[in-house]
């Protein structure tokens, strides 16, 4: 279960190249019956992809931590895009946990993101991670 001594730990996944086809695909998920309205733009949204699947997938099974996810709910997401990305752009993703806290039988594990392009960040965020059971 995670506790305070995981505050700080870093996870990074450096390299994702941001698929064009892939990006497409979703934008038009996304649309449903409607046109897309600029098809070759990845979707601000697309940060799921190249952000948040490789780092949490990696916190996720950090067994130090100790993610029970038949447990998990993802509480809260915010993203702040400070830059385009591109099809071809090729990111490197980082998380880190910045707090963990017990509330009501939960651990509340809120978690700090950053996608930067060539050293330029191009989207940051925050998730809240509410796991239930807590151990105290």
């Amino acid at each position: 279960m995670p506790d305070s001594s995981h505050v700080g730990r870093t996870y990074v996944a450096p390299g994702q190249v941001v698929d064009g086809q892939r990006s497409r695909a979703f934008a038009a998920a996304l649309a449903g019956d409607d046109p897309v309205a600029e098809p070759e733009a990845v979707p601000p949204t697309f940060a799921a992809v190249y952000l948040l699947f490789p780092t949490l997938g990696q916190l996720f099974g950090d067994a130090e931590v100790g993610i029970d996810l038949a447990g998990l709910i993802h509480g809260e997401q915010h993203f702040t895009w400070h830059a385009p990305v591109h099809a071809g752009d090729v990111i490197d993703a980082s998380a880190r946990i910045a707090s963990v806290q017990e509330k009501r039988g939960m651990t509340f594990v809120g978690v700090d993101l950053e996608a930067a392009r060539q050293g330029e960040v191009v989207c940051s965020g925050s998730s809240v991670l509410i796991v239930r059971g807590a151990s105290s």
